[in-house]
């Protein structure tokens, strides 16, 4: 395979002379590796939503058909401090209908993954977690190939952040492709 930096310095050796050689190392950073270059398998996918993701568009679904020997691993999640800061100060009963409410919010949205994942033909899993977010995902996406999540996880969307800070703090923390839908 042909170097990719050899490449373009032969399609520009004439034009810019020194100065392209210049142009190159100031921004190098910004040029893909051929490591980089390469399509990286996909045999895992992790699917992570939460009340502020809602429901799954139908184009996350074409994505994912992209890749049809694939698992998807579907889950809603909960924020388990949430949940223990209600029953805390509000008490074990409102505890327990926020838990309810979001168990049944969860199984809404894990009902119409299946459905689309199913007539995808792809195998999958779903499930509803009580958890930190981020630990959960920085931890589950260590064994899958791919993360899919929602700009909106883990956050309600303001006007100046187009990506909530949990979506950013947790691509930030992984070294695996992320899809940010």
């Amino acid at each position: 395979m042909v170097n990719f930096s050899e490449l373009i310095l032969r399609k520009f050796r004439n034009i810019a002379g020194s100065k392209y050689e210049e142009i190159m190392k100031a921004y190098q950073e910004f040029f893909l590796t051929e490591e980089e270059l390469r399509i990286p398998t996909v045999t895992s996918i992790l699917l992570v939503v939460d009340r502020f993701s809602g429901r799954i568009p139908s184009e996350v679904f074409d994505v994912l058909s992209a890749y049809p020997r694939a698992r998807v691993d579907v889950f809603y999640l909960v924020d388990f401090s949430l949940y223990a800061l209600i029953r805390e100060t509000l008490g074990e009963e409102e505890a327990e209908a926020f838990k309810r409410n979001e168990e049944a919010l969860g199984r809404e949205i894990l009902e119409l993954a299946e459905r689309a994942l199913s007539e995808l033909g792809l195998e999958f899993s779903t499930g509803i977690m009580f958890a930190d977010k981020v630990e959960f995902v920085e931890i589950e996406s260590k064994t899958r190939d791919l993360l899919v999540i929602s700009r909106h996880f883990g956050s309600e969307s303001i006007k100046t952040h187009k990506v909530s800070p949990i979506v950013f703090r947790i691509v930030q923390g992984i070294e695996k492709p992320v899809v940010v839908y």
